[in-house]
């Protein structure tokens, strides 16, 4: 059985953003992207696989508890 590999695009809508903020997250660092991959007559794309959803459903998490008001105590 092989690994799921998924494109930027799909792997950003599996995590519930945007490509745009996805590809703004490998740009600011918080996100380490896999390497390109290079296929033949086709685009360079890179490949996400299901642990490196996994990585950035937890950096999504992460920047979740950072953002919004205080809540009221």
């Amino acid at each position: 059985m092989g690994s799921e590999s998924y494109t930027t695009t799909e792997a950003a809508k599996k995590i519930g953003v945007t490509r745009a903020t996805l590809q703004a997250w490998i740009k600011s660092g918080r996100v380490q992207p896999p390497e390109i991959q290079v296929r033949t007559g086709k685009s360079p794309v890179r490949l996400w696989t299901t642990s490196d959803i996994t990585r950035l459903r937890a950096v999504k998490a992460k920047m979740q508890k950072r953002v919004g008001r205080p809540k009221k105590r």
